[in-house]
């Protein structure tokens, strides 16, 4: 029987409460251990995604950046009554990135446009093939790029963007993690935002100590911004996914030849 690279690695991985057990259950898969760690706590902003939804038969398009986004809007939705399949019946729903696709799927939202590049900039490619939009609301956090409101805004197209939630940094105890890190005891760090590398960063309190597990983000723009804050990134995803980013690290765990200790049980 093959056993995987990661086998008996320790993971920390860094997303939002509510979305780690779906990344711990992934890690799991390749055999290692997942550490929890939240460097995102999300807080809903209702009264901006409300005054979007009452204005909603004014947009031709709706855009969902993130499983954040989805459902800070549908939860939002569902305490006002309101259906969120039918809402969005009439409009076309683009998703960036298959692992939002998938969100809103579960959400019975099927998505009309999933760009092959995980990014604002593939959206854009793929409002030009597919046909632009005539006017765009645009769910996204609080802080976020402005890449597809200004390339479809320099079009003469009308983009309202509404910030959805705000991520802000946990402050419960994290020594733990640092003793860990301190022992070596954790082998690599998923980061899937640029967010969750800040709050990482400021969670830790040591960029030396921070750095010394392999630091694997989902995306080169991501991989630039990390590095300005100080945290050194080797390695990035092919693609902008968390399943990439566990093959990207098992890849580089196949060519290291150290000896681990730990099991896969605890």
């Amino acid at each position: 029987m093959l056993i995987s690279p990661l086998a008996g690695r320790r993971i920390l991985i860094t997303r939002a409460i509510a979305q780690l057990p779906a990344l711990a259950a992934m890690v799991h898969g390749r055999g290692a251990i997942p550490v929890l760690f939240p460097c995102l706590t999300v807080t809903v902003m209702p009264d901006a995604i409300m005054q979007a939804i009452s204005d909603m038969e004014h947009f031709s398009d709706v855009v969902f950046t993130s499983c954040n986004g989805v459902h800070s809007v549908l939860a939002v939705l569902n305490k006002h009554g309101l259906d969120a399949p039918d809402l969005l019946a009439s409009v076309r729903v683009a998703a960036v990135g298959q692992h939002t696709a998938d969100c809103l799927k579960q959400c019975g939202i099927r998505p009309d446009i999933v760009p092959e590049t995980s990014s604002q900039d593939g959206l854009i490619d793929a409002y030009r093939k597919t046909g632009l939009p005539h006017r765009l609301l645009f769910f996204r956090a609080e802080e976020g790029r402005e890449a597809l409101a200004e390339a479809l805004t320099g079009c003469n197209i009308k983009v309202v963007t509404i910030p959805a939630y705000r991520t802000v940094c946990p402050d419960d105890d994290a020594s733990e993690v640092r003793t860990m890190l301190r022992e070596g005891r954790i082998d690599g760090v998923l980061l899937g935002s640029a967010k969750a590398a800040f709050h990482y960063l400021r969670r830790i309190g040591d960029t030396e100590l921070a750095a010394r597990p392999v630091i694997v983000t989902i995306s080169e723009n991501m991989a630039a911004a990390t590095a300005c804050a100080g945290l050194n990134v080797q390695l990035v995803a092919k693609s902008a996914s968390f399943e990439a980013m566990l093959d990207i690290l098992s890849d580089y765990f196949a060519t290291v030849n150290d000896d681990i200790i730990y099991t896969t049980q605890e």
